[in-house]
């Protein structure tokens, strides 16, 4: 039997600990205590060996978070719910370090999820729990902002719904390009409305279905005689033109 190998450190177990989830830069994969947080439970292809300073443990059976592909192992001997940074970081989602708050912030496809530094030295995120499912409140979405960037997002938002709530794009170029005056709005406040908040709703609203494109009845437009007369004989020129070594085709007639 193969095993893979990972680090998991014991401390003084506890509870409460059952509802956290632990973002670990020394585990080289993900280790959850408790098993109701997973989803699609079954039994590993390739079983574990998990060493800590406490003895070695085995792990057999996997899991899934929900909307996250990588797999999960189960260890219900341990005393925490462990992701691994590293596998984190290499499924795709970034990883950014806010010192406002003191919290890594993990950014997935479609949300983001704050882990804020514990009593104990640790990075977490404490999980709502409803059936096997992790639920991210607005909350928790916008705790991995200072107060100040959380203000100046509800700003940009209000300002959106002001302007009629257009796209997304378009609102990002007018403030790009400033095309409204004294406007406080800056991209950054943008991006973190969206992420703390979501899309916004208002403007999302009949744009997301495409449209049956009004028809085009093409309108020819006789050439008149004494046009064509004056230009039977046209003499073309052409030649290529290079501006910093890429080739132009310059013509005139």
């Amino acid at each position: 039997m193969g095993h893979n190998f990972t680090f998991l450190q014991k401390s003084v177990a506890s509870e409460h600990w059952d509802s956290y989830v632990l973002l670990d830069n020394q585990s080289t994969c993900h280790v959850f205590k408790n098993k109701s947080l997973l989803v699609n439970i079954q039994p590993a292809l390739t079983p574990i060996a998990i060493h800590s300073t406490a003895g070695t443990s085995y792990a057999d059976t996997v899991g899934y978070i929900p909307h996250f592909l990588d797999p999960v192992y189960i260890c219900e001997s341990g005393i925490a719910n462990i992701l691994s940074f590293a596998k984190v970081r290499s499924a795709g989602c970034e990883i950014i370090y806010n010192g406002d708050v003191d919290a890594f912030v993990v950014y997935g496809p479609t949300q983001s999820l704050s882990f804020h530094r514990l009593p104990l030295g640790l990075y977490g995120h404490q999980v709502q729990t409803t059936g096997v499912c992790l639920v991210d409140t607005v909350d928790s979405l916008a705790a991995g902002y200072s107060p100040r960037q959380v203000a100046a997002a509800k700003l940009a938002r209000r300002a959106m719904s002001m302007m009629g709530s257009p796209s997304m794009d378009t609102f990002k170029f007018m403030v790009r390009d400033n095309l409204i005056n004294n406007c406080p709005v800056t991209l950054e406040s943008i991006r973190v409305a969206n992420d703390a908040f979501g899309p916004d709703v208002a403007s999302l609203q009949g744009k997301m279905v495409q449209r049956t494109p009004d028809r085009v009845d093409p309108t020819l437009v006789a050439i008149p005689p004494e046009v064509i007369s004056r230009n039977l004989n046209v003499i073309v020129v052409a030649d290529l033109m290079f501006v910093n070594g890429l080739p132009f085709l310059v013509s005139i007639s």
